[in-house]
């Protein structure tokens, strides 16, 4: 079955639309109709709908903007516009922001419609598929190193403005080249796999866990107290990946190095910061791992404190 909300308040044109659908064989349409641009919000944040069909011209939206906020609302959501405007300079400014495609209201046969909603919740997949590809880490599944940077930045403006510390680590597994050369390159991928999910095991759904590539992942912190908060993450990670990794027949051994700095403590760009969690995790290790250490900002930049 496939669910539509249908955005139109022109009752004619509305009926038109529902008994094209209702009357197809190929497909089973649940049909949902609304008649302001206010009431479509509300049911997007109750309930999934596999696609739009949207009206440009409504009581309160007209014109792209309106498929602008309705995208904003839900991007996941596949948005077909129905306009009684065949103009081919708004069909493209349609496309350009979110739409799948434009339909003019009573032209073209009604296979059209139902033919451009199969296409526009396919094409819709697809694009999900693709950003998913350019900001996850396939192996892992964790964020990867493009998409934590946004959020890194997105996580120290609220920092900021809600005044509330930011923890940002740096880890790198110790004692993980041993396992890939020792057993194989396939148990080394089990293990990163595993230290992923005890990571995601220490931290909250606010915070943010990245693979930042080969054995070093990132952790971004939010909504702190204190320090002390980091600290006890810290002390959780180190203690849950020095315990076995049991992989079927194998039986791996390692541990991790944090390099921790707190924002906006430390009051640098992105790759300041990165730069200066590297330095304090790079003593971490110096220290014989399993263990994690601050950065302290000061012109030394010699004094950090050790777990």
């Amino acid at each position: 079955m496939i669910k539509v909300l249908l955005v139109e308040d022109n009752d004619v044109d509305a009926r038109l639309t529902q008994d094209i659908l209702l009357e197809c064989d190929l497909e089973v349409f649940e049909i949902i109709r609304v008649t302001r641009l206010s009431d479509a919000f509300a049911r997007l944040a109750r309930a999934h709908f596999d696609a739009v069909l949207l009206d440009l011209s409504l009581p309160d939206g007209y014109g792209i903007s309106t498929l602008r906020q309705l995208q904003a609302a839900n991007v996941r959501v596949a948005i077909i516009v129905l306009s009684g405007l065949n103009d081919q300079t708004l069909a493209l400014q349609a496309v350009q922001n979110g739409a799948q495609d434009y339909l003019v209201k009573g032209e073209g046969q009604s296979e059209l419609l139902i033919r451009s909603i199969r296409y526009a919740i396919e094409r819709k997949r697809a694009e999900e598929h693709l950003t998913y590809l350019a900001q996850y880490d396939q192996l892992t599944c964790l964020v990867n190193r493009t998409l934590f940077r946004d959020r890194l930045i997105q996580a120290m403006a609220r920092s900021k403005r809600l005044q509330q510390p930011l923890g940002l680590m740096l880890l790198d597994l110790d004692q993980f080249k041993p396992v890939n050369d020792t057993m194989g390159h396939d148990v080394g991928d089990q293990v990163l796999k595993a230290v992923a999910e005890r990571l995601q095991q220490c931290v909250r759904e606010v915070d943010t866990v990245a693979r930042m590539g080969g054995d070093e992942f990132t952790i971004i912190l939010e909504g702190l107290t204190c320090e002390e908060d980091i600290t006890l993450v810290a002390q959780r990670i180190t203690k849950l990946l020095a315990e076995p990794f049991h992989l079927g027949r194998h039986k791996a051994l390692i541990g991790v190095s944090i390099g921790i700095t707190v924002y906006p403590t430390d009051d640098h760009e992105v790759d300041e910061l990165l730069k200066h969690a590297d330095a304090a995790m790079y003593k971490a290790k110096q220290q014989g791992g399993s263990s994690f250490q601050f950065h302290i900002p000061d012109d030394s930049s010699s004094s950090t404190r050790l777990s």
